[in-house]
């Protein structure tokens, strides 16, 4: 078990397994996961001046600002912090101006910045195939259902995501790579932020990341 009030900020590009080591760590060690896009919801859902203007911003396309973004977490940050409740930060902080926020209210305890390899990444996302039925998740290069496009359990047909293909994978992981740069330069020489090649896998990385947390 870990200690109480422990904080984790998760860091990786698309196809780097990120969201996999999140269910993982979330599965061992109970932590409390917070995503951006999750909190987002919330609030819009919730119809507060705050969620109407999110929703604005939201529905235009348009980047949510420093601001915004800081006001949205902030209230649900505050909670977890005053009852002692380890999380998991995922999507947050992705600016200096956004870290320096996060810094006024807690310090992370560990920043995990999850590599791979853009052409790997890519091959990761373009290979996925999921079943619409049972939401198994398979891969045609890592991962083959036993019979081509269809799923072990069910019989259904796999499907593929229509933004799972080379050009969108390929722009968000430069877009991730020069909104972070800023971030893992904040970052740098604070003493907690640990670089993980996960080029193997995520399997591979697990004790690495388990010795980290529990040391």
């Amino acid at each position: 078990m870990i200690k109480p009030n422990y904080h984790i900020i998760l860091l990786g590009a698309p196809g780097s397994g990120k969201g996999t080591l999140a269910k993982y760590l979330i599965e061992q060690y109970k932590f409390k996961h917070l995503s951006t896009g999750d909190m987002f919801r919330k609030v819009i859902a919730d119809n507060t001046p705050l969620g109407q203007q999110l929703k604005n911003i939201v529905a235009t396309g348009a980047l949510v600002s420093d601001d915004v973004t800081n006001a949205v977490v902030k209230e649900q940050l505050l909670n977890l912090v005053n009852n002692k409740i380890s999380f998991i930060l995922d999507g947050y902080p992705r600016t200096p101006v956004q870290a320096q926020f996060l810094d006024n209210i807690i310090k992370p305890n560990l920043i995990l910045l999850i590599d791979v390899e853009k052409e790997l990444a890519i091959k990761r996302i373009i290979g996925r195939r999921l079943c619409p039925k049972c939401g198994a998740i398979y891969n045609i290069y890592f991962k083959k259902p036993k019979m081509d496009s269809i799923c072990d359990y069910d019989g259904e047909f796999l499907i593929q995501r229509k933004d799972d293909n080379h050009d969108t994978i390929s722009n968000r992981f430069d877009l991730y790579q020069e909104v972070t740069s800023g971030l893992i330069e904040y970052y740098h020489g604070s003493g907690n932020l640990y670089r993980i090649d996960a080029n193997n896998g995520i399997a591979a990385i697990l004790p690495e990341v388990v010795k980290l947390i529990e040391q």
